[in-house]
């Protein structure tokens, strides 16, 4: 006795087996597709000299970059963190927010702990005491040497006025890399500036 057809819910026919293999395949192949898309996008993007990027949450922060930075799409998300590469110096600027009236010490303590994540995992991490600094562009912060790996370079953090919203930035490259990579992040760092509240 057939209950399922006596019930009405069979489908009949030869199409019974061949609809659901059409619809797992054409799901497949979009999916195919799109893995296929997301890898032909390039890592990193070059990017215009004087190109000015808006980055965090409410697109507060900006960045200006010089001649021969490229932008890691793989790495960067434009609501928290930007990665820009020139030649062999990388630069990851984070936005973050902080409790209201958090001083830059404690920012630099902050960042000393989010790289408790890397030594965790058994990487070698050194990051110096803070020493204040200021930017180009009038941002009053902190900065100090880290090394993370093999890698080494400074680290900044550089908060808005009341102390709210900062960029942690981490300038890394190899122990002998090129003078003029250095000098552009150098010059990309001074150029780290907060829109003005209205």
């Amino acid at each position: 006795m057939d209950d399922i057809g006596a019930a009405g819910n069979a489908v009949r026919g030869k199409s019974r087996i061949w609809v659901p293999l059409a619809v797992v395949a054409v799901l497949l192949a979009l999916i195919g597709a799109e893995t296929a898309f997301e890898r032909s996008q390039p890592d990193a993007v070059q990017l215009v000299p004087d190109t000015v990027i808006e980055f965090g949450a409410d697109r507060d922060a900006s960045v200006q970059v010089g001649d021969g930075w490229a932008v890691d799409n793989a790495l960067s998300d434009l609501n928290s963190r930007l990665v820009l590469v020139h030649g062999d110096v990388m630069v990851e600027l984070t936005s973050v927010t902080y409790p209201d009236g958090t001083t830059p010490d404690e920012m630099w303590t902050g960042l000393d702990r989010l790289l408790d994540i890397e030594r965790h995992q058994g990487i070698q991490v050194r990051l110096s005491e803070a020493a204040e600094y200021r930017n180009a562009a009038g941002l009053t912060g902190v900065q100090g040497d880290i090394q993370i790996g093999d890698r080494a370079g400074q680290a900044f953090v550089l908060p808005d006025g009341e102390g709210v919203r900062a960029v942690q930035v981490q300038v890394l490259a190899p122990a002998q890399s090129e003078e003029d990579s250095r000098a552009a992040a150098t010059a990309l760092v001074d150029s780290i500036a907060f829109e003005e509240e209205s």
